[in-house]
């Protein structure tokens, strides 16, 4: 990165501001933070020369949104061609401003496409494109329908050989799929294996509740104390917890404990992820110390925030999926 500066720097001949001058700081201290909010300063002042610069130094190290400042800069320059690699690239790392600049730059050119690039901004976090896709729409042939549920249905685990063979025949696209099937079929499948993931996540969180369980003496319906070292940034897609009939105290959800972290969550998708704690009665839990059934809540469906997908575990260690919510 110090090289970077030294090339970079020397090129800005014009007088920099004070708040300009503080970010160039930041990034020369080697902050990624500090870089990227360097990027979306020279991008909001239409600062395309710059804003390529930096974005390229980012996205070579790994820093996804640089791949969407470099493409955004590239296409003010008029140079599409370079501009949709990169923002490929970047929405192929589940970057959502990439997606949805892809969307737009295809809704007359390809419908389809365009439409599946919006679905994937809106299933990577950017809300405000959710609400226009609801409808349903056919993107896929018959035969690409029937060949998505069956590569769903091989891929249930995903590190199967069977289904590294299905994907391999994405590449080949074989007949009967056409050309436009197998155009289409990476981006989708890209929403549903990172939906997959996020499950994964869902059901490692609930085995590290069930380990800080069997740290105590008894087992705990008490969500502070068996969480009390619990990581919860990295588990705010799902909503952790016990039904709230069972348990000890006010706080029976990782909504309760660490509501900051779920800021950003839909309301909607709260409210009913509410709704199914608040069920039940008294007399479905385990009396004090005996044992637990804790659950993982998620959305994996932003477009509709009301599908729940549910995961339980009890203190021997059974892992039982509620519902399924994949989009």
């Amino acid at each position: 990165m110090k090289i970077f500066f030294l090339i970079l720097f020397p090129m800005m001949a014009m007088a920099i501001r004070p708040e300009e001058q503080a970010l160039m700081d930041a990034c020369q201290k080697r902050e990624p933070m500090g870089c990227e909010k360097l990027g979306a300063y020279y991008m909001s002042r239409e600062n395309w020369e710059n804003s390529f610069v930096i974005g390229e130094a980012l996205c070579k190290r790994e820093s996804i949104i640089g791949c969407t400042y470099a493409g955004t800069a590239l296409l003010a320059q008029k140079k599409p061609k370079e501009g949709i690699t990169y923002l490929n690239r970047a929405c192929d790392k589940f970057e959502p401003f990439a997606c949805r600049s892809l969307g737009r730059l295809l809704k007359k050119e390809d419908g389809n496409l365009s439409h599946l690039y919006f679905r994937r901004a809106c299933h990577y976090g950017l809300e405000d494109v959710c609400h226009d896709l609801s409808k349903k729409r056919q993107l896929f042939t018959k035969m690409g329908d029937s060949f998505l549920k069956r590569l769903k249905e091989d891929c249930t685990d995903t590190g199967t050989t069977l289904c590294q063979d299905r994907l391999k025949e994405v590449d080949s696209c074989p007949g009967p799929l056409t050309k436009d099937d197998c155009l289409l079929i990476p981006g989708y499948l890209s929403i549903w294996f990172r939906a997959k993931m996020m499950q994964i996540q869902a059901k490692l969180a609930l085995t590290t509740m069930l380990a800080e369980e069997k740290k105590l003496k008894m087992f705990s319906n008490n969500l502070e104390e068996v969480l009390k070292d619990f990581k919860h940034e990295e588990h705010h897609r799902y909503i952790l917890g016990f039904k709230k009939y069972c348990a000890v105290g006010k706080k029976a959800t990782t909504v309760d404990l660490f509501p900051v972290t779920y800021k950003n969550i839909s309301k909607k998708f709260l409210d009913e992820a509410n709704k199914f704690f608040s069920q039940g009665k008294k007399d479905d839990c385990y009396k004090s110390g005996t044992g637990f059934e804790a659950f993982a809540v998620g959305n994996l469906d932003p477009v509709d925030p009301k599908k729940l997908d549910v995961w339980k575990i009890n203190q021997d260690g059974n892992l039982i999926q509620i519902s399924e919510g994949l989009p």
